[in-house]
């Protein structure tokens, strides 16, 4: 169900400019990181005892991995430390112990093969076609590195729709930090008043644009209720845009 809780039609406002996040928003994390930590299950199920499966070793995952990106948003770890320790927090939690270098490797693996998965969410691919024919600019803001991006991008097919490429390595700054919203814009030949950020994580994304002055659409699939202006579905931006 689509839900606009403001009723802003952004079509009136001569919007040209639009900024998406990648990761939760086009290309599908879950999806796509979800056949990245089988392959590395089967490939080192010698460390898992019996009772540890597939199904637990990936929820677990999942979770950890968010609430790191989720600390890393809030500037309480860095990248380096997500990347260092993040597979040495989810085997501690299911009490297989490893160590530092172990803990790299299998994030060494699975950087290696998430850019080549190519799932995108629900109406991704068609929705950015039809903003294209509609003559939007489209940029991406993301807090990732700029050659996985490109590839994850390229993966799902969707490279092309995109005139900048934003990425926290490039920018020298990362959401919700005003500076890369603003070095968005240079790069863009944007303004604030003609431009928008979609994205689906209220902090990096929504509270970060709008502090650098952006229009924002909040990509809501879980309808959890919030007051900003959202969508449920991505395929509802072209009866807002």
């Amino acid at each position: 169900m689509l839900q606009i809780f403001k009723n802003v039609k952004y079509n009136n406002l001569e919007i040209r400019h639009l900024f998406f996040d990648l990761d939760h928003t086009l290309w599908h994390f879950e999806k796509n990181s979800e056949i990245c930590i089988k392959q590395i299950y089967e490939h080192h199920r010698a460390i898992f005892p019996k009772e540890i499966g597939f199904e637990t070793f990936f929820q677990k995952f999942s979770t950890i991995n968010s609430a790191m990106w989720n600390q890393l948003d809030l500037s309480l770890i860095t990248h380096e430390y997500l990347r260092t320790f993040r597979f040495q927090k989810v085997l501690q939690a299911l009490n297989i112990e490893i160590d530092e270098s172990f803990s790299l490797e299998l994030n060494k693996m699975l950087l290696d093969l998430l850019p080549h998965q190519h799932h995108l969410m629900d109406d991704a691919f068609d929705t950015l076609e039809v903003l294209a024919q509609r003559g939007y600019k489209m940029n991406i803001i993301s807090n990732g590195y700029q050659d996985i991006q490109i590839k994850k991008m390229k993966s799902g097919g969707i490279y092309h729709f995109f005139d900048q490429i934003i990425t926290n390595d490039i920018a020298g700054a990362r959401k919700p930090e005003k500076a890369i919203f603003d070095f968005a814009l240079y790069k863009a030949n944007a303004d604030v008043t003609s431009s928008i950020m979609i994205g689906d994580n209220l902090i990096a994304d929504i509270e970060g644009a709008k502090n650098a002055g952006l229009r924002t659409i909040y990509f809501n699939p879980e309808n959890d209720g919030n007051d900003t202006e959202n969508i449920s579905e991505l395929k509802y931006l072209l009866e807002i845009l």
